[in-house]
């Protein structure tokens, strides 16, 4: 199959190229006696050809044309025609003219012109991935809501070679999981709101916000050196008319929750604003605000509401936009499933069935202040992200107690409460013909907690269940809290070497960087501990858990520091965290010939991390600070050949880095909910990676493309999450070998099967087309990585990468027509990976294994009237069953097993 898939892109249709790009605006009559008005039904053409528009009620017009320049005629009865020359029609791109009209006696006012990219469609992406200067995929607006993308890790997942683990929260690029990539906004680094990860969760940054989402896997020196998986850049949606407002609501359900009797967290709230703060000062004082026992609901839809819109205001002969966005969502999701383990001889000793419950709402607010001047930029962006995610979970079966035929009952409520904020200030200067300055900065806080997460284990002996025992941990609230400033600033300075009337490119960049970011992390657990069994109904275990018990000594009250007897019991376990990334660059770009392009660069950075802690384990001022200090200097080169216009050949190399994250080097015990406890190593070391990429790309057409892309990675010292030795078996962070390899190759086909033109039933002359397209990409991959560290006691002397599934595909059609006047659009999506390591095995296990799964969905679209539009999405049709099964198990035990069910939505979207 694998050779199938290499043979594909053979099959190559090559015709002419054709560009084309957009001249809209609108017609403003001057006169005082009408205030402004627009003028409605003017002609608009480009002279000396057929391509032109008429103005409609608001004096606007949209015209679509070949690249080129030409002269716009805009012309009226009783009013002066204008010309406006020079007026450039660039592939991909927007131009906005806005032509003030005077009557016919009057004199010829001022013309505005505005040239602004439009990176949502698909056709502009496809042809800024031809002309870029190095190997670039991208997915825009356009893209995500043909095939229904709700956010930006749907939207990465869709590029080839990128993929999205159960149970982790980011992608793996190329097999590369969270470490190994890395997040930006504008070209601005975000920070993450969980200890566990380096990068913030693609899911905060909904489809409504998005107007691409890059993807760079080949490192230059214009971006941070801590990368060797991608770069996901996140570009924003903004004002691209005059003025704008659209308003769009949904509706849906998961048809597996309803029906479902929807046991909810107590203090979680629809909106999901929670309060870290600790409720209790005093071990003797039960004065928690949330209840033990669930929040039962019913009736569960799935809700969604936007509103986004903005205005140009001219401004002396120069302009600002002003855009703004709120939207608010929610989602509910029912899971049944199954647990299990065994031993490393394959024997089982724990089977328990479970219950999953999970909310999810979000909130954004977004502001965008655009100033244009003289060809100049000034521009300050705003965002808000609230997202709360609430996760009520039971279980319930056997895990080997102290005495056979127990059974365990385990209740647990997690919240986790998100709130980021970002402000950025983006600017662009032209400082003459050949000189361009951007300096940009930004501000970051993310403030996040995890509010009375609740753990409560029982066991059934003697025909009656009681709290276990064991330890206090088994019954146990845990409030933690993050939180994170990050300053960055970023300047550079690009002088353009090439002649005037030369299509050649040849220019240096000199630009440096700065990151600061402080980091606190801080955790409080309160441990309710028993000496001896108490009978308790499981179905109201606040009859236990209150002030009346702990009065009369059924159980003690206990913070990880002691009990009521230590003065210190309320000081939290925190650790610290500061890092200083300087970096400076230097990059060059330049036509060696008309078909050879070169490029390098170089890239230094200085690297200062440092934590300080007093945790549950150890103490900084004790064991001195975990320090990471370091001077890189990571050198970048790549060609790119055209053989022709449509056959490009590209090559590269680059030197990047991996540091590890503050909670890595932290020694703090985290005990995660379910599962077992991690703990920092302060004797990290960096990693360092070497890229190596080459391509083969072809554009036959408007809107296609072909291309076939290997890479190799070289990663020396890599890290891993392992397991060690240890009561609990504890999870640690390893250097685990001398070096682990990544090979493999991507393709990518996206290819008009068929487009024609028609007409509408009207007779009017406005563009229609019937076009069915599709989409394709795969990737191969093999990793390997050296597993040699003693402490780990690895079962094997190597493994591939968790989450490298050695095979990824991605396949969708689309078809796009018309009803009447009505636009329908509607698109089929099919993804599929092959199984994949999820956790490498220690101590005589084998690897767990995550088992390939198909997903299917379906996408359509009608418009509705003028400026309506109605949405279908069903998501998930094959439903098929999320499995973890132990490598080698010769009786294929499922170790957790269950089934998302189908998501249907409907939704309706109004542009005024």
């Amino acid at each position: 199959m694998n050779k199938f898939v290499f043979l594909v892109f053979l099959f190559v249709t090559t015709i002419a190229f054709a560009q084309t790009g957009k001249v809209i605006g609108a017609i403003i009559d001057t006169d005082a006696s009408t205030a402004n008005e627009p003028v409605s039904f003017a002609s608009v053409v480009l002279k000396g050809t057929n391509y032109g528009a008429q103005s409609d009620i608001d004096g606007k017009f949209n015209i679509t044309a070949p690249a080129g320049t030409y002269t716009l005629v805009v012309s009226f009865v009783g009013m002066k025609t204008i010309e406006v020359e020079q007026v450039i029609v660039r592939n991909g791109f927007t131009t906005t003219i806005d032509v003030l009209m005077k009557a016919e006696t009057a004199s010829l006012d001022a013309v505005s012109i505005v040239v602004a990219k439009s990176r949502a469609s698909t056709d502009a992406l496809i042809e800024e991935k031809k002309n870029a200067v190095t190997i670039k995929q991208s997915i825009g607006a356009e893209e995500l809501s043909q095939k229904g993308i709700s956010n930006a890790e749907g939207a990465v997942t869709k590029v080839s070679g990128v993929s999205k683990q159960a149970g982790v929260k980011n992608v793996f690029v190329r097999g590369l999981g969270d470490r190994y990539n890395s997040t930006t906004l504008n070209g601005l680094p975000l920070p993450s709101e969980d200890p566990e990860y380096k990068n913030i969760s693609l899911d905060f940054f909904g489809s409504d916000l998005l107007e691409t989402v890059d993807i760079n896997k080949v490192f230059t020196s214009a971006i941070t050196g801590d990368n060797a998986g991608a770069n996901i850049n996140i570009d924003l949606k903004g004002l691209t008319d005059r003025d704008q407002l659209e308003l769009s609501v949904s509706t849906g359900a998961n048809l597996q929750t309803i029906g479902e009797d929807f046991k909810g967290i107590d203090g979680g709230g629809y909106l999901g604003f929670t309060s870290p703060k600790l409720p209790i000062d005093n071990l003797g004082a039960y004065t928690f605000d949330n209840n033990i026992n669930s929040n039962d609901q019913n009736g569960l839809a799935n809700l969604g509401f936007s509103i986004n819109g903005g205005k140009r205001f001219e401004i002396g002969g120069n302009y600002l936009n002003v855009y703004g966005l709120l939207t608010f969502d929610n989602s509910y999701r029912a899971i049944n499933g199954t647990i299990r383990n065994t031993t490393s001889a394959g024997t089982l000793y724990l089977e328990q069935d479970f219950e999953r419950f999970e909310y999810a709402t979000s909130q954004i607010a977004e502001i965008d202040l655009d100033y244009r001047f003289n060809g100049n930029k000034v521009e300050f962006l705003s965002l808000y992200i609230h997202k709360n995610n609430q996760d009520f979970q039971e279980f319930e079966g056997f895990n080997n107690p102290e005495q056979s035929g127990d059974r365990v009952f385990v209740r647990r409520q997690q919240t986790n409460d998100n709130n980021l904020f970002v402000n950025q200030l983006l600017t662009e200067f032209n400082l003459s013909d050949k000189l361009e300055l951007k300096v940009d900065g930004s501000f970051n806080a993310l403030r996040g907690s995890e509010p009375d997460r609740r753990s409560f284990e029982y066991l059934l002996r003697d025909g009656f269940y009681s709290p276990n025992l064991d330890s206090g941990g088994n019954n146990q609230r845990y409030y933690s809290e993050i939180q994170e400033n990050d300053y960055n600033g970023k300047a550079s300075l690009k002088y353009d070497f090439a002649s005037d009337d030369s299509d050649l490119l040849n220019y240096i960049t000199l630009g440096g960087d700065y990151r600061y970011t402080h980091h606190i992390f801080k955790a409080t657990t309160f441990n309710h501990t028993f000496d001896q069994r108490v009978q308790t109904d499981i179905d109201d275990s606040d009859a236990i858990y209150n002030q009346a018990s702990l009065d009369a000594g059924t159980f003690r009250l206990e913070t990880g520091r002691g009990s009521v007897l230590n003065p210190d019991a309320f000081i939290p376990f925190y650790y610290i965290g500061d890092r200083y990334i300087a970096a400076g660059q230097l990059g060059y770009v330049g036509n060696l010939s008309e078909k050879l392009l070169f490029t390098a660069g170089g890239r230094f950075e200085n690297i200062r991390q440092e934590v300080n802690y007093n945790t549950n384990v150890a103490n900084s001022d004790t064991n001195g600070p975990a320090l990471i200090e370091e001077n890189l200097f990571l050198p970048s080169v790549g060609l790119k050949y055209s053989i022709n216009d449509e056959h490009i050949v590209r090559l590269a190399g680059s030197r990047t880095y991996i540091l590890p994250r503050f909670k890595e080097i932290a020694p703090f015990r985290y005990n995660n909910p379910g599962g077992r406890a991690t703990q920092g190593n302060p004797d990290l070391d960096i990693s360092t990676v070497v890229n190596v990429d080459l391509s083969y790309e072809i554009y036959p057409n408007r809107g296609e493309v072909y291309s076939i892309t290997g890479f190799y990675k070289n990663i020396q010292n890599p890290i891993s999450r392992t397991e060690i030795p240890s009561a609990g078996n504890t999870l640690t962070y390893l250097n685990v070998g001398d070096k682990a390899t990544v090979i493999g190759a991507e393709i990518e086909i996206r290819k008009t099967l068929f487009e024609n033109e028609m007409t509408t039933l009207d007779g009017s002359d406005k563009d229609r087309s019937n076009k069915f397209s599709l989409g394709f990409n795969a990737s191969y991959l093999y990793s390997k990585q050296e597993l040699d560290d003693p402490l780990a006691q690895f079962t094997d002397d190597n493994s591939a990468l968790q989450g490298a599934a050695p095979f990824l595909t991605n396949f969708d059609i689309n078809y796009n027509t018309f009803v009447g006047n009505s636009n329908l659009n509607t698109a089929v999506v099919f993804n599929y990976f092959t199984e994949r390591v999820f956790s490498v095995g220690t101590r005589g296990f084998a690897n767990i294994k995550e088992i390939g799964i198909p997903t299917l969905d379906l996408v359509s679209s009608i418009g509705v009237g003028e400026n309506g539009k109605l949405s279908l999405k069903a998501k998930n049709l094959l439903n098929p069953e999320v499995r973890l099964e132990r490598d080698g198990n010769i009786d294929n035990t499922i170790l957790d097993g269950y089934k998302r069910g189908l998501d249907i939505s409907l939704g309706y979207s109004y542009t005024f």
